[in-house]
């Protein structure tokens, strides 16, 4: 059963632990719908190349035909890439694809041509875009360090070549900011917790080990992230399609049924 709790103003607080650079198309989508959204990121970022990677991706470059981007803040990083390294040429002869509006735009902004397969796509329509035109090549998937993604997993799974390419790496939280983020959820627990990746569930849980979790509508952003909450015990009670957009129409659809 969900449990909603609703603070005295009628607005649902909503947890969510991803980097505020991540989380801007949520933002938008959820103006005027009565949700308090927590912003508390347990994962930062920065600007990171692997030096070796790199090495290596020079001698490929010219072979990609597909980049993938569906986070907002690896694609800024991306961009910073090939500024950095001068590959805005060669690169925007790539077809790019993208999961929605806001890595579209980002990326037009720069004079690179976007390709959203649907609205809202989720990993499985990248994939299938693919499969269906003619175009064949290696993929380029700018990630995070140590990120563990849908798309590329299911990229492999049918035998296409992907090389995720790591363009920013993840930077601890201090002590004295994590005892903050603890003291703020004590101070007013959400009603709901999402779980925007696999990662998140993991970060969640432990830094905040006081949550009872049973008094909360728990949300999961996709299938994957629903497979490792499983793993955890948790057990979503809603779960969006992978995009950001499909996370926003979740929230939306289960605030407006409470």
């Amino acid at each position: 059963m969900e449990k909603n709790h609703p603070d005295q103003s009628g607005h649902c607080r909503i947890l969510v632990t991803a980097d505020a650079g991540h989380t801007a198309p949520l933002i938008a989508a959820l103006e005027g719908e009565g949700a308090e959204l927590l912003n508390l990121p347990l994962e930062k970022v920065k600007y990171y190349l692997d030096a070796e990677q790199q090495d290596a991706l020079s001698e490929l470059i010219d072979r990609f035909a597909f980049v993938i981007c569906t986070e907002a803040g690896n694609t800024r990083y991306y961009l910073d890439w090939m500024s950095e390294n001068s590959t805005e040429t060669v690169m925007k002869q790539k077809i790019h694809l993208v999961s929605d509006e806001l890595i579209a735009k980002m990326l037009e902004e720069a004079g690179i041509p976007a390709i959203q397969p649907r609205e809202g796509a989720r990993p499985i329509d990248i994939m299938e875009f693919i499969l269906r035109i003619s175009h064949k090549g290696p993929t380029l998937y700018p990630c995070a360090q140590g990120s563990s993604e849908e798309m590329p997993g299911l990229l492999k799974e049918l035998g296409m070549q992907v090389v995720e390419m790591v363009v920013c790496k993840p930077v601890s939280l201090g002590r004295t900011e994590l005892q903050l983020k603890r003291e703020q959820v004590a101070r007013r627990p959400p009603d709901y917790i999402l779980f925007h990746s696999r990662g998140s569930v993991v970060r969640t849980r432990t830094a905040f080990p006081d949550l009872d979790y049973s008094e909360m509508t728990l949300l999961s952003a996709s299938p994957g992230v629903t497979k490792k909450m499983k793993e955890e015990s948790l057990i979503p009670h809603r779960q969006a399609e992978g995009s950001w957009r499909s996370v926003a129409e979740l929230i939306r659809t289960t605030i407006r049924e409470r």
